[in-house]
């Protein structure tokens, strides 16, 4: 191919410019056979491109922003037809559709992280002060054997629990941690090991053997600062709030870190809320 021929083609380089692609990704893709040089010089080796590729290479890299594996690319672009491509398109819109729902979770729940934590700035959330809150039924994963609750002992707990999550745990966001009980008496709220590590979920682990319901129902609510330096303070006031007000508690309780280790290295700053089932 001579000089004036050459000037009708692109380069690699003004190929890969043009769509925002390394050279390095452009030679990658032509030795998989997705995207093949129109022509390659027998004596340099260097590619060109017939202008004409430019929609085929901004078409892979859209295929690629749908998440459609380069296999799935080759194939899309082998013996097609409308129907083949569509088909390809309807699978990958689904998939499509439940990333942007599950990004759409996972802002909703990073904002309502931040809004608290502002309020907290702020001070504008009252601690110690008791309410009643109405919550949906809710579900959890919680660790149900004994420990020691050594710090060492709850990481652990916390760690195993998260591993037999099939879903991916915005722990960072969602105030999902903490603690559970099911008792039969109050009294039972002051021993510490009748306390488990716990961690929110989703219905869909429900087969899982430390799955656990937590009802819809209304709950007593509370925060404290600073759990770790004055939690046995913490349970001795709420048992001695529902015992002054005649509350009945229906055996479920929680303690839900709201500000922990994931956001502050202060165990100052930290706040945990409870909430009994009334």
């Amino acid at each position: 191919m001579n000089q004036e021929q050459k000037k009708k083609y692109l380069s690699i380089k003004e190929m890969g410019q043009k769509r925002g692609v390394s050279s390095k990704t452009l030679r990658y893709y032509d030795s998989i056979g997705i995207f093949k040089a129109d022509y390659v010089d027998p004596d340099t080796g260097y590619r060109y491109y017939d202008p004409q590729q430019y929609e085929k290479l901004g078409t892979i890299l859209e295929l690629r922003s749908l998440n459609f594996s380069l296999n799935e690319i080759k194939g899309y672009f082998t013996e097609r037809n409308m129907k083949k491509s569509v088909d390809m398109l309807k699978e990958h819109y689904k998939l499509l559709e439940e990333e942007i729902r599950s990004k759409q979770r996972l802002a909703e729940t990073i904002k309502e992280k931040i809004d608290f934590i502002d309020k907290v700035i702020d001070n504008n959330i009252e601690l110690e002060k008791f309410s009643f809150e109405d919550f949906p039924e809710r579900f959890i994963i919680s660790q149900l054997n004994k420990s020691d609750k050594s710090g060492e002992s709850v990481a652990l707990e916390f760690m195993h629990l998260e591993s037999h999550l099939h879903e991916t745990a915005p722990i960072l966001a969602s105030d999902r941690i903490g603690f559970y009980m099911d008792f039969d008496d109050i009294s039972e709220m002051e021993n510490v090991d009748n306390w488990h590590t716990m961690i929110m979920c989703s219905e869909e682990m429900k087969n899982s053997r430390h799955f656990c319901v937590l009802p819809a129902g209304k709950y007593l609510c509370a925060y404290f600062k600073d759990y770790t330096a004055d939690r046995d303070l913490f349970i001795k006031m709420f048992l001695e709030y529902v015992k002054f007000n005649n509350i009945k508690l229906k055996g479920i309780m929680i303690q839900q870190f709201k500000i922990d280790v994931t956001v502050t290295d202060d165990p100052k700053e930290t706040i945990i809320e409870f909430q009994a089932l009334v």
